[in-house]
């Protein structure tokens, strides 16, 4: 019967850090915006974070951090229980996305976004023939 407690515990946890860190998203106007990207521009975004070292020690750490706890096959929850497995993977996520926004500055944010952005409109652009 303990062990079912403890389940109990680490399920509310992890939902509980995903409210928050959704929570944590949807109030800054920079979770907004990255909220609004497409899947794409996400990983754009992210990509243009790591790639162009906008990001300082704390950022570093974040995504090391988060890359770490990603590939190994240790998990809060393991990934071989169906939903749970991959909602505290998702968790982590949102609390690693909250948390690179809060440490990141506005112009490395900013440029970014605009990368992320247009890259987009610049690959719809590309395939769009006209009659």
């Amino acid at each position: 019967m303990d062990w079912l407690i403890a389940a109990a515990a680490v399920v509310a946890a992890t939902g509980g850090a995903l409210a928050l860190g959704w929570w944590g998203l949807r109030r800054s106007a920079a979770g907004r915006r990255f909220l609004a990207l497409r899947r794409r521009q996400k990983l754009r975004f992210l990509r243009a974070l790591l790639r162009a070292g906008r990001l300082g020690w704390a950022g570093r750490l974040a995504a090391a951090a988060l890359l770490g706890y990603l590939l190994l096959p240790f998990d809060i929850i393991p990934d071989v229980i169906p939903v749970l497995g991959m909602a505290d993977d998702a968790a982590v996520f949102v609390l690693f996305v909250w948390l690179l926004l809060a440490v990141v500055s506005a112009a490395s944010l900013e440029a970014a976004f605009a990368e992320a952005e247009g890259a987009e409109r610049s690959d719809g652009a590309e395939g769009d023939e006209g009659p």
